[in-house]
């Protein structure tokens, strides 16, 4: 039994060329079945739950954001599995991990960003633009939209926001900005004292 639905990158790849509709309907029918062992499933999933495979749908993406090969994409996300490379930030609930990005990054800030669930960063502004692409999870900004996995978020120099992380599970971003100034003189201090 086929599912009716198929998977979301369908529909966008569909929007992208019209004339791929056709092929990718019938695919159902010229690919064979292949029934797969309950062992060998349970490690597939396995393989594909932690970092790096776990993102492998945005090696490209990331390589692009960070300019880097997606082997060192690669090697950046196994490095993500190690908690003691992730250091605390100024926020409760949130975790940094320093990227050093190629050279189109000079100048700028570049890391991964865990939120926990439900978290609330602080209105800040942008010294420069800044580019978020979520990984996993969501947060909704202060504008009310909503950004979700697979979505990227653009900033231009000068914006302001703040957002709120989704109550039911954390979120992961790869961030590059040009460093940002909290509103708050607390938060200030705060980013001071963690040297941020």
């Amino acid at each position: 039994m086929t599912d009716p639905k198929p998977p979301e990158f369908v529909d966008d790849v569909v929007s992208d060329d019209p004339a791929l509709g056709a092929p990718i309907e019938r695919l159902p029918e010229l690919l064979e079945p292949v029934a797969v062992s309950a062992r060998g499933l349970e490690r597939l999933m396995s393989a594909v739950a932690e970092p790096p495979l776990r993102y492998a749908p945005f090696f490209e993406r990331l390589s692009n954001l960070y300019d880097l090969s997606e082997n060192d994409v690669r090697a950046l996300l196994e490095r993500s599995r190690d908690a003691g490379a992730w250091r605390r930030a100024p926020l409760p609930g949130l975790e940094l991990l320093n990227v050093a990005g190629g050279a189109k990054l000079a100048g700028t800030h570049a890391y991964l960003a865990r939120f926990a669930a439900g978290m609330k960063f602080p209105k800040h502004k942008h010294a420069g633009h800044e580019d978020v692409l979520i990984l996993e999870g969501s947060y909704t900004d202060s504008s009310g939209t909503v950004y979700r996995s697979g979505d990227v978020h653009h900033m231009a120099g000068d914006s302001e926001h703040s957002f709120t992380i989704a109550p039911d599970e954390p979120c992961v971003a790869a961030a590059v900005h040009h460093g940002i100034r909290f509103s708050s003189l607390g938060m200030r201090v705060l980013a001071k004292l963690f040297g941020d």
